[in-house]
């Protein structure tokens, strides 16, 4: 009967050492943070539209789960959608995988973290068939490019924003940290490299509008002026009928040249230098 005892007290501290293990490896909780927060802490290149042979017109997403390391790579992806939008996520995923994040951080130190965000799935880029050629730019080019965006049904940031070789306009409307108008400089190079992205781009071989039919979602109109020889483009989730990628692209680098985040969002400090739209409706060539 001891050895009997004797036996299941082993037997009873092996199972409690095997529970202890398993408990062990169970993979730890990571802090998690949602698609806002993680928006500010994507490095680019980081596309969000993804162009897909087989992708019909219209909303097909799909919700992503990362496991971000301290250094700000991407460990592991899982991935939530409708089926019809699940077959593409096998040529997706290599993509996602060569993300990269500025490190998540709890109390001041980098995590391993999870993090939320969307991909869009949308049909084939249509390219310019007939090429308009584009001004040169010159190191004494006059450059101007003006980014709008409109309101939503929510709570879409709305404004205008204009960067050319003599400054920055921001003029804020709607849910916007810094409504009205405020201005700041810039260095005209940085204008001119930025114009010569336009250039290489192709953008003055786009259609003038992308419209998709929908309802309810932002309006963006992206132009350019050098030298006098200007090109606009109205994108309305254009991304749906296949407006090239790289119109988004250059949308984006507006709002980074003129670190338009800062009047959005409230963050790094605004401008001192702010104008009243009173002056602005006063002096409307400054426009």
């Amino acid at each position: 009967m001891l050895g009997m005892n004797r036996s299941i007290l082993a037997l009873a501290c092996l199972l409690s050492s095997a529970g202890a293990w398993a408990a062990e490896e169970k993979p730890p909780a990571y802090p998690s943070f949602d698609y806002q927060f993680a928006y500010a802490h994507e490095i680019k290149p980081h596309r969000r539209s993804f162009p897909h042979a087989g992708v019909s017109s219209g909303f097909n997403q799909l919700r992503l789960t990362l496991t971000v390391s301290p250094a700000g790579d991407v460990l592991d992806a899982k991935t939530e959608g409708e089926d019809e939008n699940l077959k593409f996520w096998p040529d997706l995923r290599p993509e996602v995988l060569r993300w990269k994040f500025i490190p998540f951080e709890v109390e001041g130190h980098p995590v391993t973290a999870l993090v939320e965000e969307y991909i869009d799935l949308v049909p084939p880029e249509r390219f310019p068939l007939i090429h308009t050629p584009a001004p040169v730019v010159r190191p004494d080019s006059n450059v101007s490019i003006t980014l709008t965006r409109s309101v939503c049904y929510g709570r879409c940031p709305a404004y205008r924003v204009s960067i050319s070789t003599k400054g920055i306009v921001f003029e804020g409307h709607a849910f916007v940290a810094a409504a009205g108008r405020h201005t700041d400089t810039v260095d005209p190079r940085a204008v001119r490299e930025l114009a010569k992205k336009f250039v290489a781009a192709d953008f003055y071989s786009m259609r003038g509008e992308y419209q998709a039919s929908v309802t309810d979602n932002p309006t963006y109109t992206l132009s350019i002026s050098i030298d006098g020889h200007k090109k606009q483009v109205l994108d309305y989730v254009g991304s749906w009928v296949g407006m090239p990628e790289v119109i988004s692209e250059l949308e984006d680098d507006v709002d980074d040249l003129a670190h338009t985040e800062r009047w959005i969002q409230g963050t790094g400090g605004l401008v001192s230098g702010q104008e009243t739209l009173q002056k602005a409706t006063q002096n409307p060539q400054e426009n």
